[in-house]
């Protein structure tokens, strides 16, 4: 009978077999600027053989391929404290990209709930509370990074996965432990670094770049914490990275899975201020 420890040491045999390029002497603390490409070069065009084996060995240690392709959606509920800044958020994201975030707080005895969606094409963000304003367009870095770096359904099964072109890129680590990097090359220039432990070939680490003081900088997710959730295993806490610096952290307190959406639109609403008809200029 083949034991789990067999199996991880026969794919990890099965990794270093197919990694034939030098591995990198990448420090934790200049890790993902090495890996960011040059804006310059042309793309891949096809994924490499150690991205495509981490990719399999994460998926079969996390739950199987069959159950990860069989992710629809994934519903969750917790709270993310950034620096002093503490809030409870309900999120959504699903197997085909889209993202549905609420934060929601009391300051001063006041609540306040703020709305983020990336519909698949474009993100939007609307003020509910304290006072409902019209939803607008969320746009530039900001916009970009809520809508590639998700917290639980990173894009290594269809469809999302289609849109990526993975590379290996060498070796670092993570908290301590060495980890294997690919950098995914997405659609429009998006960028996205992850790190698979080397042992346990769980994702530890990913992220891309975010602005920060109107410049752009390395901002990453650290999962510090998993738990399984209907067979599949997610992270349960995430720091919050900006560079190499945690500034705070994710706690997820419900996760649930394949949940139905049908009452539930990603599209931005249609705004409700009334559009002030010129009055035709008459001729003399």
């Amino acid at each position: 009978m083949r034991t789990q420890k067999s199996t991880l040491r026969q794919v990890a045999d099965t990794l270093l077999s197919l990694i034939c390029l030098p591995l990198l002497a990448v420090a934790q603390s200049n890790s993902t600027s090495a890996e960011a490409a040059n804006p310059k070069e042309l793309p891949p065009t096809q994924s490499d053989n150690a991205s495509v084996q981490l990719i399999k060995n994460y998926l079969t240690v996390t739950g199987g391929q069959e159950v990860h392709q069989g992710l629809s959606n994934v519903v969750a509920e917790g709270t993310i404290k950034e620096s002093t800044l503490q809030r409870h958020f309900n999120l959504i994201e699903t197997a085909d990209g889209k993202r549905h975030l609420t934060y929601y707080w009391t300051h001063l005895g006041r609540k306040h709930r703020v709305l983020y969606v990336y519909d698949g094409l474009q993100a939007w963000m609307q003020v509910l509370e304290p006072k409902k304003q019209e939803a607008k367009s969320y746009g530039g870095p900001d916009g970009t990074h809520f809508a590639h770096q998700h917290w639980l359904l990173q894009p290594f099964t269809l469809p999302r996965r289609a849109d990526y072109v993975f590379i290996y890129q060498g070796s670092s680590k993570v908290s301590g432990r060495p980890a294997h990097i690919i950098q995914g090359y997405g659609k429009r220039g998006i960028h996205s670094w992850f790190y698979f432990d080397k042992e346990k070939f769980l994702l530890t680490r990913w992220g891309g770049e975010g602005q920060i003081a109107g410049a752009l900088e390395p901002m990453d997710y650290r999962a510090t914490e998993f738990k399984s959730v209907a067979g599949v295993l997610l992270p349960s806490k995430i720091d919050l990275l900006i560079e190499n610096a945690a500034f705070g952290h994710i706690q997820f307190k419900e996760i649930k899975l394949n949940q139905n959406l049908n009452n539930l639109s990603f599209l931005m609403p249609s705004s409700t201020i009334p559009t002030l008809r010129q009055r035709p200029t008459v001729e003399n």
